[in-house]
């Protein structure tokens, strides 16, 4: 504390001296201040689903949901011109039950005849049969040849033990439990209640196995079709296998969907799977490092990702900068929703002038009261040539949603199941998934295509078994 007479008997020179640093302490307490308060803020306002890449069960507290899609004005429901499906009668039933009147007419008491019968109104109910399990016994013959040779007949090459389940359920075990994701105690109940078939948990897990085994070259083939595809999107996402961390990996295509489990979230993933990277292809993703090394033709960053980002410098520091920038990446997705075929290849005046926007943006000079915001502006400087190539390519989106939702199916697994109880079983649900949706996404029926898969792969083995040396 100073004293007010010590101050007074203070020369000329001891004061000017006295009062530079007092100035001085004064500055830099109303720095620590401003810091303290910038550093509060920074804490009020924390990163969330709505504004960062993390998955809405990070989030601490519950936060409205801010979707980045704008609002229409569209009412709610079917629009004008949808065309709507209703249940429609089937021209050929598999039944048909008549319901003739009472010949004795209640009222003059005169009998009629069937021939005089005509039909006015039909009714018809879908439903299912009554299901019951079908048991086929496999029997096998000898006979001794006059030379003295015994002939024997051979079972099939899929009928291996006294007793076993047939393809039809060890398909529709992998489709309730990787399509529809139950889990194994409740799928048994589910078995149990409708086939009559009592089967134990190990036993789903050996079912399971035998389906991934038997779809493993299409799972093959779907890894090749992806590393050759003209777009190829990539993502990754945490899952629990044996309580340890692991991590499901996705690459997708339109017609085509790739899930890989692995240990590391690192590039060494990448390289392991896709050695050559993705040369024919524009490559879709996030931001991660370890994406953004995969070798491709080009990269597309996923718009939806940095705008999430932007949402959190608007929440911090209220700059125009990031609304700017957002703005501008809404501009860029209008257009691209708008575009035709010509407008990709010809020049394009709206496309020059977003991209002049953008690059004067990404090197202007921001005030040091955003401080957070500079590591962003200089990730878009590099990547500058990697933001807007979903204006130069009509296949190419701009966001990485696909993928999102592809690897998603691994969180929702997880959620219904627990975690994975061995890797082997995160690995059967992969392979599974994996050809699952990409059925699904080439329009073929899931369930179906896994009968015929497995059939086929037992088909196969019965014709190596047979094959003469």
């Amino acid at each position: 504390m100073v004293n007010r007479k010590d101050i007074e008997k203070k020369s000329k020179k001891e004061l000017v001296d006295f009062t530079c640093e007092l100035f001085t302490m004064v500055e830099a307490l109303t720095k620590t201040v401003q810091s303290l308060e910038d550093e509060i803020k920074s804490l009020k306002t924390t990163k969330n689903s709505g504004n960062s890449s993390f998955p809405p069960s990070r989030d601490l507290f519950k936060c409205k949901n801010q979707s980045l899609r704008e609002k229409s004005n569209k009412k709610s429901g079917g629009q004008k011109g949808h065309k709507g499906k209703t249940l429609l009668m089937s021209p050929n039933p598999d039944n048909i039950i008549v319901h003739n009147p009472n010949n004795h007419c209640p009222k003059c008491g005169r009998i009629h005849s069937n021939t005089d019968l005509k039909i006015t109104a039909k009714r018809q109910v879908i439903d299912i049969p009554v299901i019951e399990a079908s048991i086929t016994e496999h029997q096998v013959y000898q006979t001794n040849c006059t030379c003295g040779h015994v002939l024997v007949g051979d079972f099939p090459s899929d009928v291996s033990a006294p007793v076993q389940y047939g393809n039809n359920l060890v398909a529709l075990t992998a489709y309730l439990s990787s399509r529809q994701y139950i889990p194994y105690a409740r799928l048994t109940e589910l078995i149990k209640s409708i086939t009559n078939i009592s089967i134990s948990e190990g036993t789903v897990f050996n079912l399971l196995n035998k389906a991934s085994d038997a779809v493993l070259p299409l799972y093959k083939a779907i890894e090749n079709e992806v590393s050759n595809s003209n777009v190829v999107g990539g993502d990754e996402t945490g899952m629990k296998v044996m309580k340890g961390k692991y991590w499901a990996w996705t690459w997708q295509t339109v017609k085509a969907t790739y899930i890989h489990i692995a240990e590391s979230r690192g590039f060494v993933t990448i390289d392991n799977i896709f050695p050559n990277g993705f040369p024919n292809a524009t490559y879709v993703s996030d931001s991660l490092s370890a994406q953004l090394k995969t070798f491709a033709k080009r990269h597309q960053l996923c718009l939806a990702h940095l705008m999430r980002e932007l949402n959190y410098f608007n929440e911090l520091y209220q700059h125009r900068w990031a609304l700017d920038m957002k703005v501008l990446f809404k501009k860029a997705i209008l257009l691209k929703n708008t575009m035709s075929l010509e407008q990709y290849e010809n020049p394009n005046q709206e496309r020059d002038k977003i991209l002049k926007e953008f690059n004067l943006l990404i090197n202007e000079k921001l005030p040091n009261t955003i401080l957070k915001t500079f590591p962003f502006q200089k990730r878009l400087k590099k990547r500058c040539d990697q933001i807007f190539i979903f204006l130069f390519y009509p296949e190419v989106p701009y966001d990485n949603n696909s993928s999102e939702q592809a690897i998603r199916n691994v969180k929702v697994k997880q959620k219904v199941s627990g975690s994975f109880r061995s890797i082997r079983g995160a690995e059967m649900f992969a392979i599974l998934r994996s050809v699952f949706d990409t059925i699904n996404k080439k329009g073929g029926s899931p369930f179906e295509s896994m009968q015929l898969a497995i059939s086929l792969a037992a088909a196969k083995k019965q014709l190596c078994i047979n094959q003469p040396e």
